[in-house]
């Protein structure tokens, strides 16, 4: 059903009986926060709308499928663009699929309507993160940049276990992530591979390892993409991407070895193993085909917490994390492959809040 007013929303407030919800459940919904989609359906996974849907609301969409989607994911308005929305529906939080270029313009006319944003892929250019997070935080508002599989069980443990020292000195990582048919967003962003798969492995390598200091980049043709690179620990990691990969292998995998012969591996089903030789270490073996694939691959846990920011107003607001730090990774490593030699990744110091900028975040 599609929003052509505010007087097509009011009839959604009637006593419960009347819409057949107990008086319980309809506090529930009235209290639950409000999220909307923006962009086509298929830049964005069905678990992730459906994770949203469980977090809270999932009150509007908005994009060329919207009409036909609505009913799918239980929408209760379609909108034919962000101003209507924002202005008609008020969302707590937008989730956007849109083109790098016009990213930065969407999320600051969301921050200003009062809604946190999530994006599943990079803000901005890491030139413009510093300025994005200001405008977030006048704005009083969270910015969250951030892929799914960060918040997968197994790879929240893997976090743990290094952390914990039980890896030992970790000296190398690899990675091979595949999407089936990866969309590209926008003309201008044509590398051998989409942006938006770049960043998703480079935030998972930043997550675990820390920052890349340089990276050597080789393009194999369109969709493929080989890349060796030195993070500041020095350990070595080796980064493979498919752009249009078979079904089969869709997902990602990754190995961290320890100087002391320790491996940690999870594979594409989300399973974890870290051992050395017979003695097993942790393990987390759930299967796809055995669990909830929303929570293994981590979309209730991204959902859950673009739920906390979005709720959480004024506290802790701006962009979340170091995001600027893996954009200009993500950069490097696309440059790499465009002038084939290797770049060394430039450092992104997040910008101190001025006295005239907090008290103007103050008084907003």
């Amino acid at each position: 059903m599609a929003a052509r007013g505010r007087a097509a929303i009011i009839p959604i407030v009637h006593r419960p009986e009347s819409c057949g919800r107990d008086a319980k459940e309809w506090e529930g919904y009235m209290t639950a926060p409000r999220f909307a989609f923006v962009g086509p359906m298929q830049g964005v996974s069905p678990w992730l709308l459906s994770s949203l849907s469980k977090a809270g609301t999932l009150e509007a969409l908005c994009g060329e499928t919207a009409e036909r989607d609505a009913a799918r994911y239980h929408a209760r308005w379609t909108f034919p663009d962000l101003t209507t929305l924002l202005k008609e529906s008020e969302p707590a939080g937008v989730v956007l699929s849109q083109p790098l270029s016009v990213r930065p313009r969407m999320i600051k006319e969301c921050l200003t309507a009062g809604a946190a944003v999530l994006v599943s892929g990079p803000p901005s250019r890491a030139s413009a993160c510093n300025r994005l997070s200001l405008f977030a935080k006048l704005s009083g508002r969270s910015i969250l940049a951030a892929t799914a599989i960060r918040f997968a069980p197994a790879i929240l443990l893997a976090k743990r276990l290094l952390d914990s020292g039980k890896v030992g000195v970790p000296i190398s990582m690899t990675v091979h992530c595949t999407y089936r048919g990866a969309p590209r967003q926008g003309s201008d962003d044509d590398g051998p591979i989409p942006a938006d798969q770049v960043f998703e492995v480079v935030d998972l390598v930043h997550f675990l390892l820390g920052p890349l200091a340089q990276v050597s980049a080789v393009a194999h043709g369109d969709g493929v993409l080989a890349a060796v690179g030195t993070s500041l620990s020095s350990a070595v990691v080796s980064l493979v991407y498919h752009a249009s990969g078979s079904a089969e292998a869709v997902g990602l995998d990754l190995e961290i070895r320890g100087a002391d012969g320790t491996f940690l591996r999870v594979d594409r089903d989300a399973r974890l193993l870290c051992a050395n030789g017979s003695r097993v270490d942790a393990a987390h073996r759930s299967t796809l085909a055995s669990a909830d694939p929303a929570v293994e691959l981590g979309y209730e846990g991204l959902a859950a917490e673009f739920r906390r920011l979005a709720t959480a107003g004024r506290t802790g607001a701006g962009l979340i994390g170091p995001v600027g730090t893996v954009m200009a990774a993500t950069e490097a490593l696309l440059e790499s492959a465009a002038k084939k030699r290797p770049v060394t990744v430039k450092t992104v110091v997040p910008r101190p809040t001025t006295k005239n900028e907090e008290f103007s975040a103050a008084v907003l």
